[in-house]
């Protein structure tokens, strides 16, 4: 019964691999090692095999290309490693398959059958199969027989690695150019598992050869090639052996090539003797009349000078001051010539890493050499990309360097900008990296009087992603320039967009919320015992001022569970809610972001006590964010009550996480402290603090319809006084056009009276 249900399955197989519908075939393909597990060994060898390889020719590409990676795992189902030979049969065929897909899968199949080999059977499984293929005259055959060379190399005798050798030094001299690359592909790999001195007699001549091929995309890779020897050399024999030849490369003819060569040389390791001819390479590959070769010299400034740094520091001890000299009297002139080119690619390319250059020069260096040609780019530089990324990169910039001493106007900068960004909308969000750069340095007041209008800019884009992602930095803000300033310059800005007519932007309120008490870019530390919003006032405790502090808290607190508690609605959440768009919209700005940003948000300094942020945030919740959520809540719109419902929880889940700390046994040690009258006191400061809170709105409401009653009583007065100049042309017209009237009777009189006269005197003369 077993036996007759193995050979219907057989069956069922064989009928599958030769039907014309692809997806059949590979789905049969994908379930042999599950047939040959169900079968025995022999039959596996004797009939499923034999059955595949005489319908390896006649299958699709697609097939050839599954069949290829199911093999490799067919080996113990065979019968291990003795019986390999019957797979590498099939992987050969596949490996001399025109698709280079096929070959190269077949390939990888076959190298990974080879790691499990032991010596002896390599020898026996591998040896014959290359020198079949070798002798092979279809180009193929060859290409798939280079890269094996270097996979079963390490696993044979030293006799047989002699002919492996030669033979590889055959298939890279081959009349096709085809098998020339491909077997100059795998010398790379090769060439690792090459002793140095068969490297010296016997490869560095390939090298020569590749070099000065006819074709280019052999020569191309002639520069992989010797860096890849260059690694196993020493400097002295880098110079000797392949310098001159690195020469030839970096002027070579054919502008891809160099280009390659501009791509790799911060790879070619630079000493002594070397030092100076890698440097004119570079050199050449800035001021190169091909734009693509400037394009990879600008993209690898930074790789070539720390390469050109660490030759330096194996030789001096005041290596810093030699290699500066010598940065600033060939490196820095090209630098400048890149800054200059008038191709806008090498531009950008340079911008997205000539800052970086500030982690391998001291202050003084790049102060002197970079930092004026960035400051003229910012000023001066039209094109978008380019300035987006200097703003990306600005953190690069030393800690106590500040861009607003150097710029003469960085609001007309940013502004510049902002106007011609329409087609680079990525620029204006990557704004957000040069606010946060800018404010290190700076104070509020700078904020209020340069930054604070873009900011609002940005925070009304009509980009949703830039909306999206500008809330991000409000916490940082906060935390930089205090609660106190936020509350009376910064928050104010997110609130009225609750009541926005345009739903998305309705958004903007929840979303600013959102990051106050849950800060996307928060430097903390997990693991805290004592927690993540209370744990620094236990090491202050005794500070005056703190344990005030620590009771506001808890009140406010107290007061937020009841605001929360008071509306049950809003408790559950959509199930896709729980998806998280930031990282969709934010894109590299997060990432980037949060490399720059070092502070712990919710940590409190005895300096912070009176301004802390967590108090700050809780009065916020309860004086005005909680209402506004919960109005946004009941929302027309389907979404915005949605987002409500989840911001509302995220406020539930705060409170909740600074309840559970306060239940901790030192925080309410503390509290047992503090006296009845002192507890009576913070009360009464705490309402006054919210009554006062409501005045201020109710001022800052009333201080908004005054004006915007002042402006209307503007406008009215414009629109008389404009009337009241229109009349009054009017009236001059008119009168204009009354002493015309006059001037032309006047005239008609006289010509009437100088008609009679003439009539007069004609008659006297007749008389």
């Amino acid at each position: 019964m077993c036996e007759s249900s193995d050979t219907f399955e057989l069956g069922v197989f064989k009928d599958a691999i030769l039907d014309e519908d692809v997806s059949v075939q590979v789905d049969a393909i994908k379930r042999l090692p599950i047939l040959a597990s169900a079968i025995d060994v022999e039959k596996t060898r004797d009939e499923l095999i034999p059955c595949l390889a005489n319908s390896v020719d006649a299958m699709p590409e697609e097939s050839c290309f599954n069949l290829a990676e199911q093999l490799e795992r067919l080996v113990p189902l065979v019968g291990g490693s003795d019986h390999v030979g019957v797979l590498l049969d099939i992987l050969v065929k596949l490996a001399c398959e025109d698709e280079v897909l096929v070959r190269e899968r077949a390939i990888e199949s076959m190298r990974n059958i080879c790691d499990s080999l032991e010596q002896e059977q390599c020898e026996k499984s591998f040896y014959p199969l290359i020198e079949n293929m070798i002798s092979s005259d279809w180009f193929t055959t060859k290409c798939s027989a280079g890269c094996l060379i270097s996979i079963c190399y390490a696993k044979i005798s030293p006799d047989k690695q002699t002919e492996l050798r030669n033979h590889f030094r055959n298939l890279i001299q081959d009349d096709s150019p085809m098998v020339r690359r491909s077997t100059g592909n795998s010398l790379v790999d090769f060439i690792d598992i090459i002793d140095e001195d068969h490297l010296k007699s016997e490869f560095v001549p390939i090298f020569d050869n590749l070099a000065h091929d006819d074709q280019d995309s052999v020569r191309t890779l002639a520069v992989d090639v010797g860096i890849a020897i260059a690694r196993k050399f020493k400097d002295f024999e880098i110079y000797e052996f392949l310098m001159k030849t690195f020469k030839q490369l970096g002027e070579d003819e054919s502008w891809r090539v160099r280009q390659r060569v501009a791509w790799r040389i911060p790879e070619i390791p630079i000493s002594d003797k070397t030092r100076d001819e890698i440097v004119n390479i570079f050199r050449r590959c800035v001021r190169d009349d091909e734009a693509e070769v400037r394009v990879f010299a600008g993209k690898n400034l930074y790789n070539f000078t720390h390469n050109f740094l660490e030759s330096y520091k194996q030789q001096q001890d005041n290596y810093e001051d030699i290699f500066e000299k010598n940065f600033e009297e060939v490196i820095a002139p090209e630098i400048y010539l890149l800054m200059r080119d008038p191709n806008d690619d090498v531009r950008v390319a340079l911008s997205t890493n000539i800052l970086s250059l500030s982690a391998v020069l001291r202050k003084e260096c790049f102060n002197a050499n970079i930092f004026p040609l960035v400051i003229d780019a910012l000023e001066n530089e039209e094109y978008m990309p380019f300035k987006e990324n200097m703003l990306k990169n600005l953190n690069w910039l030393p800690m106590d360097l500040d861009i607003t001493k150097s710029v003469k106007s960085i609001s007309n900068v940013i502004h510049n900008m902002i106007l011609n960004s329409q087609l680079h909308w990525r620029t204006r969000r990557n704004l957000l990296l040069a606010f946060m750069h800018i404010t290190k340095n700076t104070t509020s007041e700078y904020f209020d009087e340069n930054l604070k209008f873009f900011y609002q800019f940005l925070l009304t884009d009509p980009i949703y992603a830039i909306r999206r992602t500008a809330p991000l930095i409000l916490p940082l803000l906060v935390k930089q320039f205090g609660m106190t300033w936020a509350k009376t310059s910064l928050i104010p800005i997110f609130v009225p967009f609750s009541t926005d007519h345009r739903y998305l932007f309705r958004y903007t309120t929840l979303f600013a919320i959102e990051e106050l008490i849950s800060p996307t870019l928060d430097n903390e530390s997990d693991g805290d015992k004592n927690g993540k919003y209370l744990a620094d006032f236990k090491n202050l405790i005794g500070e005056s001022k703190v344990l005030e502090t620590l009771v506001k808290i808890v009140k406010l607190s107290n007061r937020l569970d009841e605001e929360l508690k008071s509306d049950e609605t809003l408790e559950e959440l959509d199930d896709y809610l729980s998806y998280n768009d930031l990282k969709f919209y934010a894109e590299d700005t997060l990432e980037n972001l949060k490399k720059e940003q070092k502070l712990v948000i919710f940590s409190t300094g005895l300096d912070e006590i009176n301004d802390c942020y967590l108090e700050g945030v809780l009065l916020m919740l309860v004086k005005e964010f909680v209402k506004v959520v919960k109005d946004l809540g009941e929302d027309p719109i389907k979404n915005v009550e949605e987002r409500a419902r989840r911001t509302l929880r995220s406020i539930k889940s705060f409170n909740r996480e600074i309840k559970k700390e306060v239940e901790q046994e030192w925080v309410q040690d503390a509290l047992k402290g503090v006296i009845e009258e002192d507890l009576k006191r913070i009360e009464d400061e705490i309402e006054e603090k919210l009554k006062k809170e409501e005045r201020l709105d109710e001022l800052e409401r009333l201080k908004e319809k005054v004006e915007e009653k002042l402006k209307k009583e503007q406008e009215r007065l414009e629109g008389l006084k404009r009337l009241e100049d229109k009349v009054g042309e009017r009236l001059k017209k008119e009168e204009g056009v009354e002493e015309i009237e006059n001037i032309d009777f006047d005239m008609a009189e006289s010509e009437e009276e100088s008609e009679s006269e003439e009539a007069v005197e004609a008659e006297n003369i007749e008389d």
